[in-house]
């Protein structure tokens, strides 16, 4: 029944893998192709996960996606996404690119990252900056633009502490506007909340590598630590435009 949505999930967990490889790799070459392939990278996995969304909704396949903060979290940063609200939730690129006069000029964010659990050693993702402020405002938006149920906020907050990470980076002088948090951790725990009821209704196909890989990888990775953070000070700058 999910199978094959299942298939475009895990293709598309591969994608962002590559596509935020293939930013750095050309962000000296090409700014805008750059940047282009990882906003398509993250665009193809939140519509990947909103896809299992709907089949799950449709089949009446549990869980409700509304009170998981962890597959809620990539509900809101869809829906954001796809109707246009909160600026589309932006990376630190495109943030930078659009806020900052000169984009060459560096300017100083305060970064949040959610560890791995000790027992999971090497075990930290990579690093995809998302804009806290874009995400908070699309939780405070009225409930007709934002879809969201009047929770939706505080259980998003509590989930990741946003209280305590904004405590830190005000302490630090920086503004809500300042702050990024790691996106890729949050999918990985989504991809993990989502393992015990997607596992019995889908059939991996011997071909597909991927599958088999993140069906595997969701059962048994220990998910990452949203209530306390790692916390770091990047300074950010882009290249100039070729």
């Amino acid at each position: 029944m999910l199978t094959h949505s299942f298939e475009d999930l895990a293709q598309a967990f591969r994608v962002l893998l590559e596509s935020e490889w293939s930013c750095r790799r050309l962000l000296e070459v090409d700014r805008a192709e750059a940047i282009g392939n990882l906003e398509s990278g993250l665009n193809t996995q939140l519509n990947a996960f909103h896809n299992i969304y709907d089949n799950m909704l449709q089949n009446d396949i549990g869980p409700m996606w509304y009170l998981e903060p962890q597959l809620l979290m990539l509900l809101v940063i869809r829906n954001a996404r796809h109707h246009n609200k909160a600026n589309r939730i932006r990376t630190l690129y495109n943030f930078h690119r659009n806020v900052v006069e000169n984009p060459t000029t560096v300017k100083n964010y305060f970064y949040v990252d959610f560890p791995s659990p000790p027992e999971e050693e090497g075990g930290d993702c990579f690093d995809v900056h998302m804009s806290w402020s874009d995400i908070d405002n699309m939780l405070s938006l009225p409930r007709a633009e934002s879809r969201l149920r009047p929770d939706a906020r505080e259980r998003i907050r509590n989930y990741v502490n946003a209280d305590k990470f904004e405590e830190e980076a005000t302490k630090l002088g920086f503004q809500k506007e300042d702050i990024f948090i790691n996106y890729v951790p949050l999918s990985l725990n989504a991809g993990i909340a989502l393992h015990p009821h997607v596992n019995q209704h889908v059939n991996v196909n011997e071909d597909s590598t991927e599958a088999r890989f993140f069906l595997h990888h969701f059962e048994k990775t220990r998910p990452a630590i949203t209530d306390t953070h790692e916390y770091s000070v990047i300074p950010f700058k882009l290249p100039p435009k070729d």
